[in-house]
């Protein structure tokens, strides 16, 4: 069922403005944004983290490159999104998994370290000079 929220207008002209940009209803826009959000918040990626990384912050890359492909127990644990108690109860299975040589711990990243690793991050620039997104 659907349910109303309240947003700055700020808000609600951005989301409309980019839904239009990619052929998305205002509500598509949004719910696109909140999961994006998510899967961020779940990596455990801030959102000064992720704009620092669009602007081309090669520190911040370098970091995450490091959590991503350095071996087991070399890196410090990074926050998880454990607000869904189902979310809670998969990873503690992924980590038990882990544990027990079930499955290793780069099956549990989409991307593999290679992958990551010839990653060319770009930042595409505002079609007005000005306007930003």
């Amino acid at each position: 069922m659907a349910k109303s929220i309240r947003v700055s207008d700020g808000v609600y002209d951005l989301a409309a403005a980019a839904g239009m940009a990619v052929h998305r209803s205002l509500a598509e826009q949004v719910e696109y944004w909140v999961r994006l959000g998510a899967a961020l918040d779940a990596a455990g990626i801030t959102m000064e983290e992720s704009l620092l990384l669009l602007q081309g912050d090669r520190g911040v890359l370098d970091r995450m490159l490091a959590h991503v492909t350095s071996p087991p127990g070399k890196t410090r644990r990074r926050k998880r999104y454990t607000g869904d108690p189902s979310i809670a109860a998969r990873n503690a299975q992924l980590e038990r998994e882990v544990e027990r040589g079930e499955r290793s711990p780069e099956s549990l990243f989409l991307f593999t370290r290679e992958q990551v690793k010839s990653a060319k991050i770009t930042q595409r620039q505002p079609d007005k000079p000005g306007k930003g997104w």
